[in-house]
């Protein structure tokens, strides 16, 4: 969506902060509504939301907060937001929560007499983005926009051609959402995007994927992606039954592809993890289903036999298990890294991602 001549990617809906400002927020209200208590929660973060835009001024003054993260203790600190001059990292800052934060950018391009105009044009804007876009990235928080100062020069949103040909939706679980890299651009969603010179539209909801009919209904109805790509069952080990993943998961994928079927739709089985078979002494309940909803995913593949319908195995992503933190359940840095080069070479051994481009920039 625009605003004030700002694209923001991966978000749908603003939302008045109560301090002033307003919430980036991924999902709508109507939606958000619907999910579990925690899913409620952690549908407000703007993990992968991010401020673009294109502006000659060679100093800018963006002013963005964020509210403390929905989650558990130790992410209070992730309250990061990343910076990029199109595909080229610009910097790393940290936002004081609950307080507005004024992040000073210089172009150290043009510090340089405009070094990037020296550079041949294939390597300076690439088919992934044109380096002349500025990109402000945030994690897993909520996060606030106020203002943006480029002291009297003006901005505009990207063009199309500034940006990449396609967009990939991912819906999942916290491994989706963006836990637990040091640093949320290093999460495998963002990283198999960059390999493939894709946008992401991160979607996971970290604790809470329970494919509700109405996230179901919802992801579906979007028009903006080109593929989707669904992590699913881990967050549903626990609390729901064997059938129920079946008749959750059974409805989003066929209502996914009923509504796109010439799309490319990728499930991944549930990554590996302490209670996997290959990895846990002892069998219990959660053993159990996991290996259940996997074969249920299996299934769904053979039984819909729909062309565009593509599964990986979560054991072939992530095959070097070490890459877990030591909850043995989220990917650290090397296991995420893992997971989003693995999972770009298997996308990238199908040719069948059409360019809707067209179709959604009509749309917006």
């Amino acid at each position: 969506m625009i605003h004030e001549n700002i694209e923001l990617h991966n978000i749908v809906e603003l939302e008045e902060a109560p301090g002033g400002g307003l919430y980036l927020r991924r999902m709508p209200k109507a939606v958000r509504d619907c999910l579990s208590p925690l899913g409620r929660m952690v549908s407000q973060e703007s993990a992968g939301g991010e401020l673009r835009f294109v502006t000659e001024a060679g100093s800018i003054r963006v002013a963005v907060a964020s509210a403390p993260s929905c989650l558990a203790p130790w992410e209070q600190h992730n309250q990061d937001v990343f910076i990029f001059k199109g595909a080229f990292f610009h910097s790393h800052l940290r936002l004081d929560p609950g307080k507005v934060n004024y992040l000073n950018l210089n172009d150290i391009g043009l510090g340089v007499q405009n070094a990037f105009l020296d550079l041949k044009p294939e390597v300076r804007d690439t088919d992934y983005f044109d380096h002349k876009v500025w990109r402000i990235m945030f994690g897993c928080y909520p996060a606030v926009f106020h203002e943006i100062e480029t002291y009297g020069q003006p901005v505009r949103p990207p063009k199309p051609e500034e940006l990449p040909k396609q967009r990939i939706l991912f819906y999942g679980s916290s491994i989706t959402n963006g836990a637990s890299p040091s640093l949320y651009h290093l999460c495998y969603v963002q990283q198999a995007a960059r390999h493939l010179k894709a946008d992401a539209l991160n979607q996971g909801l970290s604790g809470s994927c329970h494919c509700e009919k109405a996230m179901a209904d919802y992801l579906a109805a979007r028009d903006d992606y080109d593929a989707i790509c669904l992590e699913l069952g881990v967050n549903m080990r626990q609390g729901f039954t064997v059938d129920e993943f079946h008749a959750r998961s059974r409805y989003l994928i066929e209502r996914v592809i009923d509504r796109h079927p010439d799309k490319p739709v990728y499930l991944i089985t549930i990554l590996p993890n302490a209670q996997s078979t290959l990895n846990a002494l002892v069998a219990d309940e959660i053993q159990r289903n996991q290996e259940a909803f996997n074969q249920i995913l299996r299934d769904l593949l053979t039984d819909l036999k729909h062309r565009n319908l593509h599964l990986f195995e979560g054991s072939s992503l992530l095959r070097d298990y070490s890459g877990v933190t030591q909850d043995l359940i989220h990917p650290g840095d090397y296991g995420h890294t893992e997971i989003g080069s693995r999972l770009a070479t298997r996308i990238g051994e199908f040719s069948v991602m059409p360019d809707h481009k067209a179709d959604w920039l009509a749309k917006r």
